[in-house]
């Protein structure tokens, strides 16, 4: 994978940062098809999970899931241990920036210049 880490993470806050209130609401497909037009390349499911559990994990971004079941929210908490075929691979789930995420001022709110040439 030639995109980092720290590209996938930025691009994440710098997006949400693009939404009215700071949150996405997709499947992994969607937000792997948003880093391929972004990045130009296939970004593995789970480098994507991966990147949201640690902005999730620094107090970035929380991660929210509707279940239906119980018609409830699911908050997917720091340190907690949930089933990943459930939360990120079985319909949508939200990806909400935080106050802290916010607080980010490295990542700029326009698109970040990863674009490859069309």
């Amino acid at each position: 994978m030639s995109v980092t880490a720290e590209k996938l993470e930025t691009e994440v806050i710098a997006g949400l940062r693009s939404y009215p209130q700071g949150q996405r609401e997709a499947s992994i497909t969607g937000w792997q098809n948003s880093f391929r037009e972004t990045f130009g390349e296939y970004i593995d499911p789970a480098n994507i999970i991966a990147t949201f559990i640690r902005l999730r994990n620094r107090g970035l971004v929380r991660l929210l899931k509707f279940v239906p079941d119980q018609t409830a929210w699911y908050n997917y908490a720091p340190n907690e241990q949930v089933d990943h075929a459930w939360f990120f691979y079985h319909a949508t789930f939200i990806v909400e920036i935080t106050d802290e995420g916010r607080g980010v001022w490295d990542v700029p709110r326009t698109a970040i210049g990863f674009r490859l040439p069309a």
